[in-house]
């Protein structure tokens, strides 16, 4: 009888660890799929020609996948300069929203030295 409650006092504390565990590892793998979702969209703006990128501005939800989310892309700027903001806000409310702030510049076509 002894060994039994000294077994289940055991077993109790290794399910609470166990369950801290699993909550830690959710959290980071949340994190994880929010980091490369953030690099995909961002590689994508990246190889977007230059006069295109006010054509890329707008909201976009992503309901399918590892990591479902809302992602605004904002550009701003005139010339030869645009600044481009990416705020992506995961639909679990647990995970905080995040933005990148990215300068474009139009790449000289013509040389300098004539």
């Amino acid at each position: 009888m002894l060994a039994m409650v000294i077994f289940a006092a055991v077993a109790t504390s290794y399910a609470a660890v166990t369950l801290r565990y699993a909550v830690r590892m959710k959290t980071i793998s949340a994190g994880a799929a929010r980091s490369a979702a953030m690099s995909e969209y961002m590689n994508r703006l990246m190889s977007v020609p230059f006069d295109s990128l006010s054509g890329r501005a707008g909201t976009f939800t992503t309901s399918s996948g590892a990591f479902p989310n809302t992602r605004t892309v904002a550009v701003t700027g005139s010339g030869s300069t645009r600044t481009v903001t990416l705020i992506l806000t995961p639909t679990n409310t647990a995970i905080k929203p995040d933005t990148i702030v990215m300068t474009r510049v139009k790449r000289v076509t013509s040389s300098p030295l004539g």
